[in-house]
């Protein structure tokens, strides 16, 4: 595969194996967040408190995690991702693989994509969607990807991305952000097969898509009932027929705004698709505008100093851990060796006490992230040092 020299990638030429190398893998914890870290002056209310909130993730998060992929931690007009990348080397995270940096002069920003691992890379690559809508349009949104070796003998294949946003909750099939965020996750598995196809990915090796993909699963209700959904919306399945390969009916489309024959792309092959947080909590759960009702039955914002007065209560779930391609006959199972723990998986609230601390914000971010485990059979670390 192709590097991109603009990429950053830690000082692997200085990294030795730790002596420890035979210490068990007992879990592989992975985090994706949308870290809600834009450009210098841009902000939803006040302020967004950027550099506060990236010093409370540095020193209060980022150790908890082996394998972190943030969206929204742009590199634009500011060092707050170089700063990022060297605290996190020095916590461990000797190998980075980021959105490639924009000049001033180029008409466009960064992608904002950031992957953060203690396990080396062996294999990285990434993408770059098309032109978006709206401030999108100014952003080089797309994909990363890398082959993360887990253990001596085991790897993973782990995808990002973070794609075209809609400004409703529910926007309809025909509208411009949702046509074009429907081509970029048929652009996306395109992507997934030439990366997988390229490292030679073995069928019991585990695939995952995490990210901001910016698809309300959650059909939208009442909003005096915010009861349990166990539904899926419209958006969600014709989200989940892409990425399986199946592509969506030309009828879903506006011709205006897109090439209906790359938008309504059939793969070779049909995959399936697990969404990792929805089997564990039964529905969709909210990512993005949550609500709690008080005692006198009023339902209110959870968060309110960093989340768009429009965004608010839109309970939306829209941030993901996906299962791509899991085989399932018995050979492949007995293979395994790496597989993720569903009861381990959770919402990452992030939620900051005005109580305990004298930070002005109440959350990381305008978004929930979304963390699981890895499990491993019968695995040797690979914990790398400089």
């Amino acid at each position: 595969m192709e590097s991109n020299e603009e990429i950053s990638v830690w000082a692997e030429s200085l990294i030795t194996p730790n002596s420890d190398q035979n210490s068990k893998v007992e879990g592989v914890r992975i985090l994706t967040f949308n870290f809600f870290m834009r450009p210098p002056l841009i902000r939803n209310n006040a302020s967004d408190y950027k550099e506060a909130r990236l010093e409370y993730f540095i020193q209060n998060i980022l150790s908890n995690y082996d394998i972190i992929c943030l969206q929204e931690m742009f590199q634009f007009g500011s060092s707050r991702r170089n700063r990022l990348l060297e605290a996190a080397f020095k916590k461990g995270f000797k190998f980075s693989w980021t959105s490639p940096a924009k000049s001033i002069l180029s008409g466009s920003i960064d992608g904002g994509l950031v992957l953060l691992s203690k396990f080396p890379l062996h294999e990285r690559e990434i993408t770059v969607y098309p032109i978006g809508c709206y401030s999108d349009r100014f952003s080089d949104k797309g994909a990363l990807y890398a082959k993360i070796a887990i253990t001596n003998n085991d790897c993973i294949h782990l995808f990002t991305t973070h794609t075209q946003a809609s400004y409703s909750s529910a926007p309809p099939p025909n509208e411009e952000s949702v046509i074009i965020r429907h081509q970029q996750l048929a652009l996306l598995r395109k992507f997934i097969d030439k990366c997988l196809d390229a490292a030679g990915r073995k069928p019991e090796e585990l695939v995952l898509l995490v990210g901001d993909l910016n698809a309300n699963g959650r059909p939208q209700l009442d909003p005096l009932n915010p009861a349990i959904v166990q539904e899926d919306s419209a958006e969600y399945k014709c989200m989940t027929r892409i990425l399986r390969g199946e592509g969506i009916e030309a009828s879903l489309a506006n011709p205006k705004l897109i090439d209906l024959e790359e938008l309504c792309y059939v793969a070779p092959t049909v995959i399936n698709i697990r969404d990792i947080a929805r089997e564990r909590y039964g529905q969709h759960p909210v990512t993005f505008g949550d609500v709690y009702v008080d005692d006198k039955g009023y339902i209110h914002p959870r968060e309110t100093v960093l989340t768009s007065t429009k965004d608010w209560k839109t309970t939306a779930s829209l941030d993901y851990v996906l299962i791509i391609d899991e085989k399932d006959d018995e050979l492949t199972v007995s293979k395994r060796t790496v597989e993720v723990d569903v009861q381990k998986t959770k919402i990452e609230e992030f939620f900051i006490s005005t109580e305990t601390s004298n930070h002005p914000f109440t959350q990381l971010s305008d978004h929930y992230g979304v963390s699981t485990v890895l499990k491993v059979k019968d695995g040797k670390l690979t914990p790398y040092t400089v």
